[in-house]
């Protein structure tokens, strides 16, 4: 009996800092932990039970305040830490994509070979392509600090709960079943488990997806034309796009809208760190309307350059020694290609929804059966 109150205690504890240290930044956590372990041991010989000292502590989001401060935020303590790793990676990424695809686009499209390589045009050349994309990148990171800033700010002003579905408030009027209204004093029964290794988002992953759209986003807004092939010819740089960019204004709004909801998927994983109900929505809302606009860009859209294979072909019948790949540009199939494609994205879509599927009835729900 002794060695289970012992274990409901520590469990307990572990609850009760866990609340605490997930609302501090990463590099107080382990201090916090150590130093509230302590003081809830003290405080449980003080009062006769570890219960008693956690209800003297108080709401553990309220008692985080005293190592972050309360007062009017415009991004709080809750979602502050994970702002800054976003804010970090979205403007690093945005910075070098947009600043190395801006000079290198200046550089090539507007000059031959041979000017860039003379001595003194190459440093007139390059003066005048560093001064374009260092305006463009200093646009684009103005930009991208704003979007983060504003949709973390929504949050705080929202009080977006990014946790379990059936967590509740510490002072909802359901805990304890008294009138809507009144204010109920926090209690350790509202503390929810420490989830286990197997049932946390790896942060890894999540900074991935966002570095990735970030640049893919950098490089479909600035260097469509990239994606295709390209070559020096006569000591021209010579591109061949893949990609229909005649109807660009038009195909461009719907892969930045799909990159965009993948970028808020992936946001929210790194917020959350862990398969619960609202990852699991997420990322089904998110792979199906991401699919759907796959369909419509690949098979509604004009997405695909209409004169690619024959540019292709001429290509190679002017390079007769690049032999390995020449039928590709002769039976370049625009509608099997987008099939091809579209197989892929339905496969990986179907993949990504049963694995967080899975995962979150596994592992997501142990919180709750532990409750």
């Amino acid at each position: 009996m002794n060695e289970n109150n012992n274990t409901n205690n520590q469990e307990l504890t572990e609850r009760y800092i866990y609340q605490v240290i997930r609302r501090l930044p990463k590099a107080q956590r382990e201090d916090v932990a150590m130093e509230l372990r302590e003081l809830i041991s003290d405080m449980a010989d003080e009062k006769g039970s570890v219960e008693a000292a956690l209800i003297a502590l108080g709401d553990p989001a309220e008692f985080a305040k005293k190592y972050t401060g309360d007062s009017n935020f415009l991004i709080g303590p809750n979602y502050y830490a994970t702002y800054l790793t976003v804010l970090k990676i979205a403007l690093m990424c945005t910075a070098i994509s947009v600043f190395v695809i801006v000079l290198l686009q200046t550089v090539f499209e507007g000059y031959s070979a041979s000017e860039i390589a003379d001595l003194s045009d190459g440093i007139q050349i390059g003066a005048r392509a560093f001064s374009k994309s260092l305006g463009s990148m200093i646009s684009s990171v103005i930009g991208v600090f704003g979007s983060v800033t504003l949709v973390f700010a929504i949050m705080e002003r929202q009080k977006v709960d990014l946790d379990e579905v059936k967590e509740k408030e510490w002072t909802t009027a359901d805990l304890a079943g008294k009138p809507t209204g009144e204010r109920h004093a926090w209690t350790p029964d509202q503390l929810t488990s420490v989830p286990s290794k197997k049932a946390l988002l790896p942060r890894s992953e999540s900074i991935v997806d966002i570095v990735f759209s970030i640049v893919l986003a950098a490089l479909f807004i600035f260097a469509p034309q990239i994606f295709g092939m390209i070559w020096i010819n006569d000591d021209l740089v010579m591109e061949v796009s893949v990609f229909n960019l005649d109807k660009w204004n038009i195909i461009l709004p719907f892969f930045l809208i799909s990159l965009a909801i993948g970028l808020v998927d992936a946001i929210l994983k790194l917020i959350i760190g862990r398969y619960n109900i609202k990852v699991m929505v997420s990322t089904i809302i998110t792979a199906l309307v991401q699919s759907l606009i796959a369909i419509i860009t690949l098979k509604v859209l004009p997405i695909w350059n209409p004169d690619f294979g024959n540019e292709l072909q001429q290509f190679f019948n002017d390079h007769p020694d690049e032999i390995v790949i020449d039928k590709f540009g002769t039976y370049f199939d625009s509608n099997g290609f987008s099939n091809i494609i579209l197989g892929f994205i339905i496969v990986f879509t179907a993949i990504d929804i049963a694995v967080t599927v899975y995962k979150t009835m596994r592992y997501g729900s142990e919180a709750e059966k532990a409750k």
